[in-house]
């Protein structure tokens, strides 16, 4: 039914708990796993004094939390023995990103987590899932 599950990550609590559901369907349909992490390359305004080392942070531990989650959730993949690929989105727009990789991949199937670690959390879904569900042209499965 599914060869390839795309599973959008940012190292949160959740989506660690959705790396299980996401591999545990790729293992049941000997699908692959598309992995990724999204990079805001522009999160907030230039400002001249300061900006650019400002910004030089925000880069470096926005990288490292990318691989973090990806590292973390192609551990369980390979535990599993799913295959896996693994990629760092540098796009503005998370939702935007995740549906339009999972469109040029061939992904037929989104398994994401209901919540990150983006502020407050939302009463039902998070705004990344929720944004997700709206503009992905493929079934998008969210774990709670």
């Amino acid at each position: 039914m599914f060869q390839k599950i795309l599973f959008p990550t940012d190292g949160s609590a959740t989506a660690q708990r959705a790396a299980k559901v996401a591999v545990d369907l790729a293992g049941r349909y000997g699908a692959t796993l598309e992995i990724v992490s999204v990079i805001d390359p522009l999160p907030f305004v230039y400002f001249p004094e300061g900006g650019a080392e400002a910004m030089a942070f925000y880069l470096e531990a926005a990288e490292t939390a990318a691989k973090g989650g990806l590292d973390g959730a192609e551990a369980v993949a390979k535990a599993a023995g799913v295959a896996c690929s693994c990629h760092v989105l540098r796009e503005h727009g998370p939702a935007q990103a995740i549906t339009e990789h999972a469109l040029a991949s061939g992904c037929e199937l989104i398994v994401m987590g209901s919540h990150g670690r983006r502020g407050l959390d939302a009463v039902i879904l998070g705004s990344v899932a929720q944004k997700v569900l709206t503009l992905a042209k493929v079934p998008v499965l969210v774990v709670k």
